[in-house]
């Protein structure tokens, strides 16, 4: 049951019981004309209101991982529930034999803090990703959002050997 619902609910079963007990003792006899034999009716505690929901912080943004390789990944609502995943990175840094840049794009739904993504053709400021080159060798992105940091992996192989996009990204930014 949804939170708003459920506190309603809460609050309309709080309200019938007042009214029960009160017009329970509006009917009781008066103690002192008519004594009764009255059994204690057990005390109840106020029904406790729920703790209301956390919002729902959206994940846009600019993220940024500087270990082991330097990378940056932004996310963007691409509407329809797909999210828009750009990543671009590197390598860890080996002076001459340092492996180039490179970079992705993808898309995919958000749920239960995660997002898979499949990455899509694009054309980027490193390289560029045709429908072919996905025909031969399809990739998925999987990012895990806990608050403000993304744990990225992906199954990717269009980078130089050497640079690896995945990691652990932290928002650094939002729209």
């Amino acid at each position: 049951m949804r939170p708003h619902l459920m506190h309603r609910c809460l609050r309309l079963a709080s309200v019938c019981l007042v009214l029960t007990v009160t017009a329970c003792q509006a009917e009781a006899p008066d103690p002192v004309s008519a004594p009764v034999a009255m059994d204690p009716a057990p005390a109840t505690a106020p029904a406790a209101t729920p703790p209301a929901a956390a919002p729902v912080v959206s994940p846009a943004g600019r993220y940024e991982a500087t270990s082991p390789a330097p990378g940056t990944l932004t996310l963007s609502d691409a509407g329809d529930g797909q999210w828009h995943v750009a990543l671009r990175g590197g390598a860890v840094p080996d002076g001459a034999s340092t492996a180039a840049d490179c970079e992705l794009e993808a898309r995919g739904p958000l749920a239960e803090g995660r997002i898979t993504a499949d990455v899509v053709p694009f054309e980027g400021t490193l390289m560029s990703l045709t429908e072919t080159d996905l025909a031969r060798e399809p990739a998925t992105v999987s990012i895990v959002l806990n608050g403000d940091v993304a744990t990225v992996t992906t199954d990717y192989a269009q980078c130089a050997l050497g640079a690896d996009l995945a990691g652990t990204y932290t928002r650094v930014a939002t729209p």
